[in-house]
């Protein structure tokens, strides 16, 4: 008796685990694993089930081949293409469709083919029995943390489709607030570059004009013609010199703003900057409570929230806060008192807080206030650009006028002394 058993599992050891997709006598497409000797018997056993076999593998093969065929940090596509995926998944999930199906479609209909490679991968695990979950999180640099966890609740739940929504809508409306932050830095910035080349270009190209009038004439220049000629002099006779300092000096702001000393000195000045440090205040608040309130929602425990919210943040400060945060609710603390403790949030948003803490509905409450800070950053954002566009108006009126000022001062000296 004892041999008999010792056989049989001795026999059960040497099985081996098959991979399959097929399908069964309704036509619908199934997938998952089964134990065999060899992959003919692996076969005959579905068969026997009234299944016909589309694709049969080992499932080791499977998982290591498509292992292999991504790197560690899998495929990069950009945010408007996981919007557009999510889209496409989320009506045929709300058809009836399968989500094997469903990806497979998506892959056929792909004309990017980084997106077709990423979607053939995301239908080989799915089909290899893999949850959708898992299979996203090989692909770090596509899915955000908060997109992977709605997916994970939504498998619990199976309310895929619904949850393919609110993760799309999240995507779409961080993209969107993005894109408005940085319209507000792109103008001004785009502006004082060209009025530093404007600069140069005059110091260069139209002052050495003046200076050899004014040596002809031997005039007596006042200081504001003598610096700019100065400057014109070293741009002109010293560039070997001034162009490496200026390359210099940019690689070193590059390199001491990713150091841990330059980070925490440039989250400082996104937070106080005047006018534009209370964009980022609010952009930051309401990205985190957007995080949290979207993921609380879907039924995702308020530690993940928080850690997910901490990890999506890129200012420190707002890093530290959810980490306190975190801290305090493991202990057992409300939600809201490390919010009430900090200047990063206004005490409004703490008191709505917790009182939706208090009545149950947190996570409703919290994407409310998101939504209200989204639209107060809005506001903000335009209001800031009408006060940036007259304020850069005046700026490069005064550098071009302070320069056309400086050359013209000599032409009045000659006129004096030409009268005189």
């Amino acid at each position: 008796m004892g041999a008999r058993e010792e056989k049989s599992s001795d026999s059960e050891r040497q099985m081996k685990n098959f991979a399959y997709i097929a399908r069964d006598s309704a036509g619908q497409q199934v997938t998952g694993t089964l134990p065999a000797d060899s992959i003919e018997a692996a076969a005959a056993k579905l068969r026997a089930d009234g299944r016909y076999v589309i694709s049969l593998k080992p499932a080791s093969e499977s998982s290591s081949s498509s292992s292999s065929a991504r790197s560690a940090s899998g495929i990069k596509i950009s945010r408007a293409e996981v919007i557009q995926l999510s889209n496409q998944l989320s009506v045929m999930l709300e058809t009836g469709v399968t989500l094997s199906d469903a990806l497979d479609c998506c892959g056929l209909n792909c004309t990017n083919p980084k997106l077709k490679r990423l979607v053939d991968q995301l239908t080989t695990d799915v089909q290899a029995g893999i949850d959708f979950s898992t299979a996203l999180s090989r692909h770090p640099r596509s899915f955000p943390r908060l997109y992977i966890a709605l997916i994970k609740a939504s498998e619990k739940s199976g309310k895929m489709s619904q949850m393919l929504t609110r993760a799309t809508t999240y995507l779409r409306d961080e993209q969107e607030t993005l894109r408005k932050v940085k319209g507000a830095l792109t103008y001004p910035s785009i502006m004082l570059g060209f009025a530093v080349l404007t600069t140069v270009f005059l110091l260069i190209f139209v002052l050495p004009r003046f200076t050899t009038i004014y040596a002809n004439k031997g005039a007596a220049l006042p200081l504001p013609t003598k610096i700019l000629m100065g400057m014109s002099n070293g741009l002109i006779h010293h560039w070997y010199i001034v162009v490496p300092s200026v390359l210099l000096a940019v690689v070193g702001g590059w390199i001491f703003f990713r150091s841990r000393t330059g980070v925490q000195c440039r989250d400082f000045l996104e937070l106080n900057l005047p006018g534009i440090g209370a964009m980022f205040r609010k952009m930051h608040l309401s990205r985190g409570l957007r995080t949290i309130g979207t993921m609380a929602g879907s039924g995702v425990n308020l530690v993940e929230c928080v850690e997910t919210a901490r990890e999506l943040t890129s200012n420190g400060h707002y890093q530290r806060l959810w980490s306190r945060t975190l801290d305090q609710i493991q202990n057992g603390r409300p939600f809201s008192e490390p919010l009430s403790q900090s200047k990063l949030v206004p005490p409004a948003v703490t008191r709505m807080l917790a009182s939706g803490e208090k009545g149950g509905k947190l996570g409703m409450v919290m994407e409310q206030v998101a939504g209200f800070s989204e639209h107060e950053l809005k506001e903000k954002i335009a209001e800031l650009t009408r006060y940036i566009e007259p304020a850069m108006i005046l700026l490069m009126g005064l550098l071009i006028g302070g320069i056309t000022l400086a050359l013209l001062l000599p032409v009045f000296s000659i006129s004096k002394v030409v009268a005189n």
